[in-house]
């Protein structure tokens, strides 16, 4: 009698736990926040799960369940039975702006900081994967929802009158209000993913996926001027981009030994097409454009190594590298140009570790190291961490992660140059560094 309850009470736990996942993949928010530097095509750091974040969002040779679509499905056919996961993230988004400062003889003092911005964002992930027995031969399907390239970024400022009279003497007042300035990217490029994987012998994996992209990326920028003596300069631009298309990916997975493993993958390049909608306010008028456009994404190419120690209870040791040749990034808006952006071949290297105490808590450690795609001199490095705990018959599992990155960038709104003659000159790029604390929780099952 006490096994049938016990039973009962654990089917019961899978089922709330299945819905709760499945709701959780239908109701997905927001993307993360990105750099500004990756506002154009999107992050480079995307968010998948508490479990894999945490371990620098490795994937080519560990399996992730219906994730793998996404890192290699060859790693589909690990799974014995069904898996379903899904996760919540919280982004925290610190930018800071600097612009150097001079004295009267050109001497370099300090750098000053002429923006600051603080924003927050949320995300959610869903994956399925399960094994079925329908053929001859045993096959593993793999459905995930992920976003791919988050486009969601937040920028706000005051332009003050930088006089050096004060009030009441007759000149304009210092520290006036002269505008309000905004920059809002929103969107994200999603994928719906499909995959399967089979073993082809005892030491080779094979796997496929299908990727459909989806989403609409929305950029505003909006100017309110409050000195109108000279004119108002005051509008507001909006730029809605919605994209769809599709690309698929491969993958092969090899046994060295019972401790050594290895993973390739290729995914296809995306092109992803639609309307562009531009619409620009000020005080002339209103004036609308639509147009077709597209923008193809670069392939890409993983690698990965993944090494179990004899260590009783498991570790977990795998590093990876993924290559991305952004320089083949085409836009329609820029027709027949060789890299148009200029972008650089970006090499991503993860590392991740995961030990199993005891009493069946992981451990999770992870690290990253990336250059940016649209700035030669720029590089991010992330590092991650997490925990997991057995819960109702599955595991919830915790990251937390940070993100640093330094650019040299041009600025979001133009500066008055001149201003009093030569006292108060712009330079035309600013110093901008990015730091990112993320906060994820996720929640996997197996039965």
């Amino acid at each position: 009698m006490f096994n049938k309850l016990h039973k009962k009470s654990r089917r019961d736990a899978v089922v709330v736990a299945t819905a709760a996942l499945v709701l959780l993949g239908l109701a997905a928010g927001p993307a993360a926040a990105v750099p500004q530097i990756m506002s154009t095509f999107g992050d480079q750091i995307a968010w998948t799960g508490a479990e894999i974040n945490a371990m620098g969002g490795t994937g080519v040779a560990v399996y992730r369940g219906g994730m793998s679509n996404i890192f290699n499905p060859a790693l589909l056919s690990d799974a014995t039975g069904y898996r379903l996961d899904g996760g919540v993230m919280l982004d925290q988004e610190h930018e800071d702006r600097f612009q150097p400062l001079f004295d009267s003889f050109d001497s370099w003092v300090t750098d000053a900081a002429i923006a600051s911005n603080r924003h927050h964002y949320w995300q959610t992930g869903f994956a399925a994967a399960g094994r079925i027995q329908a053929f001859d031969f045993p096959l593993a399907l793999g459905l995930s929802l992920a976003d791919r390239y988050p486009f969601s970024y937040t920028f706000d400022e005051e332009l003050l009158n930088p006089s050096p009279f004060p009030p009441g003497s007759g000149e304009p007042a210092r520290d006036q209000l002269i505008e309000e300035r905004q920059r809002d990217v929103s969107g994200t490029l999603r994928t719906l993913s499909l995959g399967a994987g089979a073993d082809v012998t005892d030491r080779i994996s094979v796997g496929a996926a299908v990727h459909y992209a989806y989403g609409t990326r929305t950029e505003v920028n909006s100017v309110r001027d409050y000195i109108t003596t000279d004119g108002d300069d005051s509008y507001r631009s909006e730029d809605a981009y919605d994209l769809s298309g599709m690309n698929v990916s491969v993958g092969v997975r090899g046994r060295i030994s019972e401790r050594v493993e290895v993973g390739l993958a290729w995914e296809s390049a995306l092109e992803v097409d639609g309307d562009r909608t531009a619409t620009l306010t000020d005080a002339a008028g209103t004036v609308t454009i639509v147009e077709d456009g597209s923008v193809e994404y670069p392939q890409m190419f993983r690698a990965g190594l993944v090494f179990r120690p004899r260590t009783d209870p498991r570790t977990v040791f795998t590093v990876e590298a993924e290559y991305k040749p952004w320089s083949e990034v085409k836009d329609s808006s820029l027709p027949d140009q060789d890299n148009p952006y200029g972008f650089e071949d970006v090499t991503d290297v993860r590392v991740g570790l995961e030990h199993t105490f005891y009493n069946g808590m992981p451990l999770r450690f992870g690290f990253r190291y990336l250059d940016a795609y649209a700035d030669r001199e720029g590089n991010a490095s992330v590092f991650s961490a997490g925990v997991g705990a057995p819960l109702g018959g599955g595991m919830v599992s915790a990251s937390l992660e940070l993100t640093k990155m330094s650019t040299v960038e041009e600025h979001q709104f133009p500066y008055p140059t001149n201003y009093f003659g030569d006292n108060f000159n712009a330079d035309p790029t600013a110093r901008v560094d990015d730091t990112r604390f993320r906060i994820g929780v996720g929640y996997r099952v197996e039965f």
